[in-house]
C-alpha cells in the first residue's frame, strides 16, 4: 500500500491484518525513517537510515515525538 502527498509518500510493507506492522515515510524520494509495531500496537517505533542505508537504533515514537516537540519548543524562544 503506498500514500502520496506534496512530497511525501507512505509505504506499507506488511498487510494490515498482521499483527506486525512496518511502513516506511519518504520526502520526494528519500527514505525518512521506518515505523513498527513489532512490541504490539500501542508500542510504535521509529528508526532511522544512517548513511549507508543502515537502519539505526529503534525509538519508542512517543518519546521521539516529545523530544522533537521540547526542541521545536525551545527553537522559538
Amino acid at each position: 500500500m503506498t500514500m502520496k502527498s506534496q512530497g511525501w509518500d507512505l509505504v506499507v510493507l506488511s498487510e494490515p491484518d498482521y499483527e506486525h506492522l512496518v511502513a516506511e515515510l519518504h520526502f520526494n524520494g528519500q527514505l525518512l525513517l521506518l515505523l513498527d509495531r513489532e512490541q504490539g500496537r500501542d508500542s510504535l517505533c521509529v528508526a532511522f537510515p544512517d548513511r549507508s542505508g543502515q537502519l539505526g537504533h529503534r525509538i519508542p515514537l512517543d518519546e521521539f515525538i516529545e523530544r522533537v516537540k521540547e526542541a521545536a519548543a525551545d527553537l522559538k524562544r
